[in-house]
């Protein structure tokens, strides 16, 4: 393709989908948010894009057309709520935010792109609809086939292509049959834990820490608390349930951030003893992520740890970027 692919980005967030497409050379031409500092961050980042904080649910496809000047958007990209998914929360398939990718689907058939790919976490595929056998998966996969684009499902892990940290999500990739008669392929991983034939080692987490030293004690735990945490795991353990406390091995990616990292920081923890333990930064936690280092967040250290939690990891974004290219 001779000009630059344009991209808009539904539920973007603070805008690591739409840096990973940046970074792959596509035109980033509007995000659209419903949270404030989220968007702000993407407006900070993005500076040639047109950010919105609007709800999807009454954003009209004829508002967002003239929101980018009525140019032809050759990708729509983005990751609706996945709260009511989640395998680490308590899943719902009444939750309200469940029926948010209907407002994606509604956006690429009013815009027609060339593709379309959509983020969410696996728990979306085993969920089923209220009142019917159908998964959410199965639904979200007819509805997109049937407004005339192939579409298949990919479960990537972020760590085997170069994210420094063990994340699993699925993306729905969809091509317009105008576009092309078969359907994408997932980009080629990287990385990977056991590397042959020319694919590279995972990134280790240890790259991405700050010193012991440059850390504030306020990131460091009580006593008291580090007590309450083993309670807890034995507690969970017992009952077979929870996740407890996690920490990360220096020598592997880490584990997943999650947008509930704020609270206690649980799953992913720097142990350097067992007195001696704490939560990562929010500096550490973009990083592990893939942000650029320059990347720079809005919002209070609760609002950028959930952002970057609810992040698809910029350069796991370009490696599928990247990929698509391949089918313009």
């Amino acid at each position: 393709m001779k000009e630059q692919p344009t991209v808009i980005d539904i539920f973007c967030g603070a805008g690591g989908f739409s840096q990973g497409f940046k970074e792959a050379g596509y035109s980033i031409l509007a995000g659209v948010d419903n949270w404030k500092p989220a968007v702000d961050t993407f407006s900070r980042n993005h500076k040639k894009s047109i950010g919105l904080e609007a709800d999807m649910r009454s954003l009209t496809v004829g508002q967002l057309k003239t929101l980018v000047s009525e140019a032809k958007v050759n990708v729509v990209i983005g990751g609706p709520p996945c709260q009511g998914f989640s395998m680490g929360g308590n899943r719902n398939p009444a939750d309200p935010r469940n029926s948010l990718f209907r407002e994606f689907i509604r956006i690429v058939k009013g815009m027609a792109p060339d593709f379309f790919v959509m983020e969410n976490v696996r728990g979306l595929l085993s969920l089923k609809l209220v009142d019917s056998k159908m998964t959410f998966g199965e639904k979200i996969l007819h509805d997109f086939n049937s407004i005339g684009y192939r579409t298949t499902i990919h479960t990537l892990n972020a760590a085997n292509y170069g994210v420094p940290q063990k994340r699993q999500r699925i993306f729905f990739i969809g091509v317009n049959r105008r576009q092309a008669e078969k359907a994408i392929l997932p980009p080629v991983p990287t990385h990977s834990e056991h590397p042959t034939n020319g694919l590279k080692p995972w990134v280790p987490s240890k790259q991405f820490l700050l010193p012991p030293q440059k850390v504030s004690k306020r990131f460091y735990y009580s006593e008291r608390m580090i007590n309450g945490f083993i309670r807890r795991k034995k507690k969970n353990a017992e009952r077979n349930i929870g996740f407890g406390w996690q920490f990360l091995d220096f020598s592997k990616p880490s584990n997943t951030i999650s947008a509930r990292y704020w609270k206690d920081g649980a799953e992913a923890l720097v142990k350097y003893s067992n007195k001696k333990i704490r939560r990562l930064t929010p500096s550490e936690c973009a990083r592990l992520q893939s942000f650029p280092k320059n990347y720079k967040f809005c919002g209070s250290e609760r609002e950028i740890y959930t952002q970057v939690g609810n992040a698809v990891p910029p350069l796991l974004a370009r490696r599928i970027a990247e990929n698509l290219l391949n089918y313009f």
